[in-house]
C-alpha cells in the first residue's frame, strides 16, 4: 500500500507540475498526507492569505481531479480521491 501511495504521489507532482506553475512537492505531500485538506492549510505551505487566491488555486486542484470539494455545512474541505481509494483497496 505505501508503495502505490508514493508512486500515486509521483504520478500527481508530475501531472499537476505540468499544469500549475505553482504547484510543488511540499504542497503534494501535504496533499498526501491524509484523505482530505482544507484551503487554510494550502495556503499557509505556498504562503498565500488572499481567500479570492486560494479559491482560484482550490479551483484549479478541482479542475484538473487532483482534489474534490465536499461541504460539511458551511465549511469545505477537499478530498484526494486517488489517496482515498489506495486506503480503502478499491484499485
Amino acid at each position: 500500500m505505501i508503495n502505490e501511495i508514493l508512486a500515486q504521489m509521483d504520478s500527481t507532482l508530475e501531472y499537476a507540475k505540468g499544469k500549475m506553475k505553482w504547484y510543488s512537492k511540499e504542497l503534494n505531500e501535504a496533499i498526501f498526507s491524509q484523505p482530505y485538506i482544507k484551503p487554510r492549510l494550502i495556503g499557509e505551505i505556498i504562503g498565500k492569505t488572499s481567500r479570492t487566491t486560494l479559491t482560484k488555486y482550490m479551483n484549479e486542484l478541482v479542475a484538473h481531479r487532483i482534489l474534490r470539494p465536499k461541504k460539511d455545512g458551511i465549511e469545505v474541505y477537499y478530498i484526494n480521491d486517488d489517496l482515498l481509494r489506495i486506503l480503502e483497496g478499491n484499485n
